[in-house]
């Protein structure tokens, strides 16, 4: 009965993708960086530097609702309401010129109670909004939640649809109750269009958001978005950020690697059985790192407990 190390072990190493990681420096193939690296999407969209190229995608995200002139970058990590209970940590927020707040995330994988995480950085906002001290008459400024879908779809939507406006809605009269709360989900996997097929300037987004990091050139439309080809270039990163970009990514192959691999010979060979024989000391350690990645990216407990068979009191004192 194989243990989680043999698993491990059992994982094939990609030699040529290795080699070629050795071979040449970011940006010498391609000469953007790719976006949705968790590192690159804070380094293009929430550094201070690039406050423009956050607030044009707002802009082109909220096209015909909201005319974005300036921006200025909020908290982005919240405190467990107790002590030792993991807080929130949000990919970036801003409020513009008028007070209303923006959270953003890129989510990698689903979640079993991915809206009611959405619901809940929502209420962050909110509640953040309440005056300490003071007298207050509930007056709130709106606030927009905008979730980029990488690799998985919101269950019961529509196949063609890949962008999903959501609001309170009065049921009976089918019309918006509240116009204070918005969610757009933006669902990447279901994008397919090619260059020649974009329609929106949306659609551009993206495309570029899919695509740059397999670019040899600017796409034709490049000109209308600028500020971004050019935070995502990687001639303007330093030698140190490229390093840590190439670590982040390297990160991600390694830990979808691992858990693409356990989860196939979880299917063939029982891998709860073998788990469950009792894990090496070498096996918890790569165990118990991943599990901390996936609770970075935003997995929850009962996700990181069935890839990894660690506990769920293991997984919460990470």
């Amino acid at each position: 009965m194989k243990t989680y190390q043999d698993i491990l072990e059992d994982i094939p190493v990609d030699t040529n993708l290795a080699e070629s990681v050795v071979e040449y420096s970011v940006g010498e193939r391609n000469p953007f960086i790719d976006p949705l690296v968790d590192w690159a999407f804070k380094r293009i969209f929430a550094s201070e530097a690039n406050k423009e190229v956050a607030r044009a995608f707002l802009n082109e995200v909220l096209k015909g609702k909201r005319e974005i002139v300036s921006i200025a970058f909020g908290k982005n990590e919240y405190p467990g309401e107790i002590k030792d209970k993991r807080g929130a940590v949000l990919d970036f927020v801003c409020v513009d010129e008028n007070g209303i707040s923006f959270l953003v995330e890129l989510q990698r994988t689903q979640q079993t109670y991915f809206k009611d995480r959405s619901l809940f950085y929502a209420s962050r906002l909110i509640s953040d909004q309440a005056p300490k001290g003071k007298k207050w008459n509930y007056e709130l400024k709106p606030v927009y939640v905008i979730s980029l879908l990488e690799e998985f779809c919101l269950p019961g939507t529509d196949k063609g649809l890949y962008v999903h406006d959501v609001a309170l809605f009065d049921t009976r009269k089918a019309t918006v109750f509240y116009d204070k709360l918005h969610f757009v989900y933006i669902e990447l996997k279901k994008f397919d269009k090619a260059e020649s097929e974009l329609e929106t300037g949306l659609d551009k987004w993206i495309y570029s958001l899919k695509n740059a990091s397999t670019m040899t050139k600017e796409p034709a439309f490049a000109e209308e978005m600028k500020v971004f080809f050019e935070s995502a270039r990687c001639a303007k990163f330093t030698k140190e950020e490229l390093e840590m970009y190439r670590t982040a990514q390297q990160e991600e192959w390694d830990n979808q690697n691992v858990l693409d691999f356990a989860m196939e010979k979880g299917k063939q060979e029982g891998l709860e059985a073998g788990l469950e024989a009792g894990l090496e000391q070498g096996a918890l350690s790569k165990a118990l790192e991943i599990a901390k990645n996936l609770r970075g990216r935003g997995w929850s407990i009962a996700q990181v407990t069935e890839v990894t068979r660690l506990s769920k009191e293991q997984i919460q004192a990470l």
